[in-house]
């Protein structure tokens, strides 16, 4: 099965971070193919002024590599927010 794995947390080394690299871990050997993205280190921003949504474009490349990772999935994980 093909498992993403999306982590959202500013802080290497966070509780957070440790329950995404557990699940990995424990997911990939049950034999499970997981994709990972921790969005602080991708830098991604979440937010998309309506201004610059252009008519028929296409996404941005890290948008675009979210966008397949997310195609065909089966399940998705995403960590608890623990502050």
């Amino acid at each position: 099965m093909k498992i993403l794995v999306i982590l959202g947390h500013p802080r290497p080394g966070s509780f957070n971070h440790a329950i995404a690299e557990t699940a990995i871990r424990t997911l990939e050997e049950s034999g499970h193919t997981v994709c990972f993205h921790d969005l602080y280190q991708e830098r991604f921003d979440p937010v998309l002024p309506f201004a610059e949504i252009p008519a028929g474009g296409r996404p941005e490349p890290l948008v675009a590599a979210h966008c397949r990772d997310l195609a065909g999935l089966f399940s998705a994980a995403l960590p608890p927010v623990v502050s």
